[in-house]
């Protein structure tokens, strides 16, 4: 509140840890940028936690195309039984990877991230 000061910093990704207390925005939704751990026990505590903010590369790199932990740990959720993510998002997620895959020479790889496509036409 603007009467109370914040005792902790907010938990920012590794990239952004020596950077303070300053609050980083996400330009696309408004919401504040944060680590993926805390994401993480965001969703142990609410199975029903946004899946698209957890899964966003900004929570662990400052680089924006980096798909490659998010592609990785949706595929750890869903073998949870984490099924909460739109399909729209998950064919970004699938595709995104598989295109970084590409581009650095890896297209088998990147064939066996197609194969996970939820939408197989």
């Amino acid at each position: 509140t603007a009467e109370c000061e914040k005792y902790a910093c907010c938990p920012l990704p590794p990239y952004l840890e020596g950077s303070a207390c300053v609050v980083e925005e996400d330009d696309n939704a408004g919401r504040p940028l944060r680590d993926v751990c805390f994401h993480l026990l965001k969703l142990y505590s609410d199975r029903s936690y946004d899946l698209d903010q957890l899964l966003d590369p900004r929570s662990v790199t400052s680089d924006p195309l980096d798909f490659r932990l998010g592609w990785h740990l949706w595929e750890v959720l869903r073998a949870l039984n984490y099924s909460h993510l739109s399909q729209q998002s998950w064919g970004v997620l699938n595709t995104s990877y598989a295109a970084q895959l590409e581009s650095e020479g890896l297209w088998e790889w990147a064939v066996f991230v197609m194969l996970h496509e939820p939408d197989t036409q």
